[in-house]
């Protein structure tokens, strides 16, 4: 236990109401309450007037029907430097967050209800979140139930893929988060890298798990996970140098994934036959600005809806919305996209949680939308929650990459949004591949008279079919390259 300095006897003197109560604090003046904080039992003292001034659950604890009786009160899951900050900003309404203790703060307030500690710490994480600790950061969000700090790290992360995945925080994620990450259509990275995470995490998780880090305990705590990596995106040179070259996976695994390189339809594991994720890249058409005055949009059961068409084939994974305007709200949105005929192409419904921290939260769709060139589509989204901010200024055509996309005010819109304002901010994109195909035709009698030829194609689903034709001796492709 810290020796207290002796109080001054006019300690009061020339201090503001704050100052007064962080000394009565520190110096231990007419505490009431004592804690005994962690694993090593430090005490902490403090008074209970505070205490049930600030936080809804002390206040239960002391003055409800089952109050603490006993002198000295046990928290064992909160170490005393983090209980200490807890309390200084329930004295004080100073917070003093830094990197290396605002995930354990953020516990202690909402395990406490102190909502206003609560609000800085998810600020801190949302405005500091990097390559090196946006992993981290999800894992807090996840195990925090911090919806909306989860989907802006989410989202920074599958735009930073690559990064990301190599760093150190991504071995600290739960299995969950894990699972979302490499899982993601929108994950910015080449499969070898998704793979090599993974052997990473595995070997921490061993760690964790107090195991030995051999080949067996890591496909062990791999698990299905490693269904998820999409080994149809990396080559067969670099699956076997690469992959294939220890015993982390089953020589029947291995077999597999060779089967599945090489384009044959009857792999007889569950490995993902999705093609690799590096073929496509995420563009975010924004067409509004935030609105910066007291101006919000209100939400009485009516759609928001706008009409757009894309110049080049490209695909919609998701849209950004305005959030809530002031404090803190669940929304249930229901969001669907149509075309011109009247068919829908999603119909996809959520509740998701918006706090005035965040100017704007993200909607990724579990099915992504293939949009096509020059046909009219629209978007309508019916919002239930509270005021949220809005933006305006908005622009009739938006280039983005090498796709244009124009909008156009839509007769579904009953509350208000068009092209120039709406709480509709962005549209998140994924052109499609452009890749080449390297053919030769097969030795012998039925030998083409073409011994080479480039075929292009547009979608990478496409090769498929393309395998088809090797399988049946018409060609042979030697190599598969993103081309332009």
């Amino acid at each position: 236990m810290p020796t207290i300095p002796p109080a001054e006897s006019d300690w009061q003197t020339g201090k503001t109401l704050p100052e007064c109560t962080q000394y009565m604090l520190e110096h231990e003046i007419a505490c009431d309450v004592t804690f005994l904080l962690g694993e090593t039992k430090e005490q902490v003292r403090a008074h209970k007037v505070f205490m049930i001034s600030r936080s809804p659950v002390f206040s239960a604890m002391f003055c409800g029907p089952l109050a603490e009786t006993q002198d000295l009160i046990p928290i064992p899951d909160i170490e005393p430097e983090v209980f200490r900050i807890l309390l200084r900003y329930m004295y004080t309404d100073q917070a003093g967050l830094e990197a290396n203790n605002v995930t354990s703060i953020l516990y202690a307030a909402k395990k406490y209800s102190v909502t206003g500690l609560s609000k800085a710490c998810r600020q801190y994480l949302s405005d500091n979140i990097d390559v090196d600790n946006a992993c981290a950061i999800l894992h807090t969000a996840n195990t925090s139930e911090e919806e909306v700090l989860f989907q802006k790290c989410f989202s920074y992360i599958l735009e930073r893929g690559e990064k990301c995945l190599q760093s150190t925080s991504f071995c600290e994620m739960n299995r969950q988060c894990v699972e979302k990450v490499i899982e993601a259509d929108d994950l910015q990275a080449c499969e070898l890298y998704v793979w090599e995470a993974l052997v990473r995490w595995a070997e921490v998780e061993c760690e964790r798990q107090g195991v030995a880090t051999n080949d067996e305990n890591l496909r062990q705590a791999m698990g299905d996970l490693v269904y998820l990596v999409r080994f149809l995106g990396i080559n067969v040179e670099t699956v076997a140098k690469n992959v294939t070259v220890n015993s982390i996976l089953s020589e029947r695994e291995k077999a597999g994934i060779f089967r599945l390189c090489l384009g044959a339809i009857d792999v007889f594991e569950t490995f993902s036959t999705k093609p690799g994720r590096s073929t496509m890249t995420t563009v975010r058409c924004e067409r509004l600005e935030y609105k910066h005055t007291d101006n919000r949009w209100g939400y009485a059961g009516c759609k928001d809806a706008i009409s757009f068409t894309v110049s080049a084939p490209v695909i919609l994974s998701g849209i950004t919305l305005y959030g809530c305007k002031y404090s803190h709200s669940q929304y249930t949105i229901t969001t669907n996209i149509s075309d011109a005929t009247g068919s829908v192409l999603l119909s996809d419904s959520r509740k998701v949680d918006s706090s005035s921290d965040e100017r704007t939260f993200d909607i990724i769709f579990q099915q992504k939308i293939k949009l096509k060139s020059s046909i009219l589509y629209t978007l309508a989204v019916l919002i239930n929650g509270a005021d949220s901010g809005l933006g305006h200024r908005g622009k009739t055509s938006v280039k983005v990459g090498d796709v244009t996309v124009t909008f156009s005010n839509c007769a579904e819109s009953k509350y208000g949004t068009n092209v120039k304002q709406a709480v509709i901010r962005q549209f998140q994109l994924r052109q499609f591949a452009i890749l080449k195909l390297c053919v030769t035709t097969p030795a012998g009698p039925h030998a083409r008279q073409r011994p080479e030829a480039a075929v292009t194609v547009g979608l990478f689903e496409e090769i498929s079919a393309l395998f088809s034709l090797q399988e049946e001796g018409a060609y042979q492709f030697s190599d598969v390259v993103p081309c332009g």
